[in-house]
């Protein structure tokens, strides 16, 4: 590999040949960026490795594939991570996608070596890519569109897959914790906003796929409950406004729970 690319995409892949096609091409079909995409597969048998290997003839050094085990999702992220070469980073699951033009949006608003995020708008899309939930996204989008740390102490509003960061921002804050499987993400954007605001970018920037296999349908009061102890690890240096927050977080999570389950597969 000749040069240093500007962004490095991180992508988590365990048996999702299904989706794997589409979401390696909608980081790698990016125009007007250097990139370096690494997938971390622990040991798909569902032809995933076969796929990647094909790609990679197409796709060349843009293309990093890492096979090595791991202790799940975000030890994999941090592995990802550490080998990783560009100073703008980010993470998406292999069932998701960037929407065309999104990187290119990105790179301007976190280039330069400060410890910077951003996170933009995500779509919701079911298992043929179709647009669905649009009262979710647009209540997110509603959520998102001015920042603080007490409202996002309150839930998760952030979208992972349309969230990016420089290298600094990383180092600084640093890496998943290991022993979240399903909130991680929450965790390291709590983490975040204790160094710096991020840019708030109102442009869609991915889509996040509902399937009846993805975490997030077959474990939502797992991960309702991790992210309630995440923000209540955090809300105690906020005083009584950590502590409103975590009841807003309660409130607002009981509702999530009802919705999940009338419109999740």
């Amino acid at each position: 590999m000749t040069s240093t690319p500007q962004i490095s995409i991180v992508m988590p892949c365990y048996q999702q040949v299904k989706f794997l096609e589409e979401a390696v091409r909608s980081v790698l079909d990016q125009e007007d960026v250097d990139l370096e995409l690494l997938v971390m597969d622990p040991g798909s048998t569902d032809g995933s490795r076969e796929l990647l290997h094909a790609l990679r003839t197409e796709y060349g050094d843009s293309l990093q594939l890492h096979f090595a085990p791991d202790d799940g999702q975000a030890d994999a992220i941090n592995r990802g991570m550490d080998m990783a070469r560009g100073n703008i980073l980010g993470w998406i699951n292999s069932d998701d996608r960037l929407r065309p033009g999104s990187l290119a949006q990105v790179m301007p608003l976190l280039d330069g070596n400060d410890a910077r995020w951003l996170y933009g708008r995500c779509g919701i899309i079911d298992e043929r890519g179709r647009k669905i939930s649009r009262y979710i996204v647009w209540y997110k989008n509603v959520r998102g569109r001015r920042f603080t740390i007490h409202k996002l102490l309150t839930e998760d509003f952030i979208p992972q897959m349309a969230t990016f960061w420089t290298r600094a921002m990383w180092e600084t804050a640093g890496e998943l914790d290991r022993k979240r499987h399903l909130a991680m993400d929450y965790d390291l954007f709590i983490r975040f906003a204790k160094i710096a605001e991020p840019t708030v970018c109102k442009q869609y920037l991915a889509d996040f796929r509902v399937h009846r296999h993805a975490k997030s349908s077959i474990r939502i009061d797992e991960h309702l409950e991790e992210a309630f102890l995440t923000a209540c690890r955090h809300a105690t240096e906020y005083g009584w406004r950590g502590q409103s927050s975590l009841l807003l977080h309660r409130i607002y999570a009981l509702r999530t729970r009802m919705i999940y389950r009338l419109t999740k597969p």
